[in-house]
């Protein structure tokens, strides 16, 4: 047998189901495995994603989250040393009413990946939860 990358684009193409599948893994059966490592790890799995494919543009970003089922991504401000984006739409709403232990990891470090491809500046992504709203907090990072 060969052994063959399939692709982003290819799974999402041909892949539709619910999330509850993908919630009991993320916020349960990780977070059992990986126990204090877990927000780093997914952070990482997040990055690694992001770089699986090309992004040039905030509006794939918008697209790609939508289409995964992460929620509506909204760029709400562009700042001299980076971004705030919001996460938003009836699943992140569904997501922090019900868990308690939320988190929003694995998209923050896909959007640091990302900007970081889209930008060609070094990026680094802070998860935040204000209110009931999700932002992420996309920052360039100086090169040592």
């Amino acid at each position: 047998m060969t052994e063959k990358e399939t692709n982003i684009a290819t799974i999402l193409a041909n892949l539709q189901t619910t999330s509850s599948g993908y919630d009991l893994l993320r916020y349960i059966g990780l977070p059992d495995m990986f126990g204090k490592e877990t927000d780093f790890i997914l952070y990482i799995l997040g990055k690694n994603l992001a770089r699986k494919s090309e992004w040039i543009s905030t509006e794939e970003l918008q697209e790609f989250f939508l289409h995964v089922g992460w929620g509506e991504l909204f760029l709400v401000k562009e700042k001299r040393r980076g971004y705030i984006f919001e996460l938003a739409g009836e699943i992140v709403r569904s997501r922090l009413e019900t868990i308690q232990q939320i988190e929003f990891q694995i998209e923050a470090g896909f959007l640091a990946d990302a900007m970081e491809q889209i930008t060609k500046k070094d990026c680094e992504c802070l998860p935040e939860i204000k209110k009931g709203q999700v932002f992420f907090h996309v920052m360039y990072m100086e090169k040592k």
